[in-house]
Order: C-alpha cells, then structure tokens, then sequence
C-alpha cells in the first residue's frame, strides 16, 4: 500500500499559475483586435471600405482609390486594382477558378518569375484565412529603371478558386509594420 502525501502550498501555486495563464490568453485573445485596429489608425487608415460580390468580400482602406477590371477570362474571374493615399502601396485583388494545386501553382509562378525578370529573397509561408488555408509569398523584384518594390501576395484557396491579394511597396517606402497592414486587410476576406 502506497502513501500519497499531496503538498497544499504547491498546489495551490500551481492552480494560481494555471489560472493566470488562462487569463491572460483570454486578454490575449480581446485585444488581439484592438492592436489591428490601433495599427491601421497609426498608419492613418481611419476606415475600411466593403468590397462585396455574391460568393465573397473584403475590406479595404476607404482613402484608397480602386478600378474593376474584366479580363474576358475564364481563369481570372475578378480583378479590382488598388492604390493607397500618395501612391505608396499598389495592389490587386484576384479571384481564379483554377482547380489545380496551389502549392504546384506557386512552384510554377516561381519558376516562370525567376527566369522573366530580377527576384531575390523569395520566401513561402502557409497562412490562415476565413478558415482556409493558404501561402504568403513575399519577394524583392526589381524593375528595369533600378527601382526595387518589396512584394506581399496571398493566396487563398477555397475549393477551385484562388483568393489573390497583391502589394506592392516601392523599397524607399516600405515601413516594417506594412506586413502587419497587409496581413489585417487579407483577413477581412469572407467567403460566403
């Protein structure tokens, strides 16, 4: 027969300790958007304007000037062009309705980008979105005047289609919160 001999002050230490974790992932998890939202007004965007279609939508900083574009395409269903205040940051979103693997899809583009034109620093990452997985791809591309514009595009798949959201930053105005921006404005994405 063994004796448990239990040490009262330790576990009630231990159950403070648990407990306080628990409290402070539930105020983790509160002003996780508070600090979204206290990032945007810090980088002067006071408000998102709704982008809405049947199958899905998305925000985007209402400062922002945007222009649809139809391609005519089976592949590209919807395009809507975007310019940030002062022309820092540009960008598009996509949808495609392509069926084909995404990750396979994003070998492929590297492969055709690196041979077109001057890519350094690629980087591939999965991401999260509206419940559904995806890949960030960040890259530095340079243009022929020598210019460099550090590049952020996520990729969305949800069954056959591709949600696609591009920026592009000229290097000489980057600013190391742009990510955090970007990352905000891609989970305003819902899909229906």
């Amino acid at each position: 027969m063994r004796v448990i001999i239990l040490n009262k002050k330790r576990i009630g230490v231990t159950m403070i300790i648990i407990g306080l974790m628990i409290v402070l992932l539930g105020v983790e998890a509160s002003l996780d958007g508070r600090l979204k939202l206290a990032m945007l007004v810090q980088n002067n965007i006071s408000s998102l304007k709704t982008y809405k279609e049947k199958e899905f939508s998305y925000k985007l900083p209402s400062t922002w000037t945007t222009k649809q574009k139809d391609f005519g395409s089976k592949e590209v269903i919807y395009h809507n062009e975007f310019t940030s205040e002062k022309n820092v940051i540009n960008g598009f979103v996509e949808v495609w309705n392509i069926s084909e693997d995404l990750k396979n899809f994003l070998d492929k583009s590297k492969e055709v980008s690196e041979k077109d034109s001057m890519i350094k620093d690629y980087n591939i990452s999965t991401i999260k979105v509206d419940k559904c997985q995806g890949y960030l791809v960040s890259y530095i591309t340079m243009t022929s005047k020598n210019v460099y514009f550090k590049s952020y595009e996520y990729f969305i798949k949800d069954n056959n289609k591709y949600f696609r959201f591009s920026f592009f930053v000229n290097s000489v105005n980057y600013k190391d919160s742009m990510p955090t921006i970007f990352m905000v404005i891609v989970e305003t994405l819902k899909i229906n």
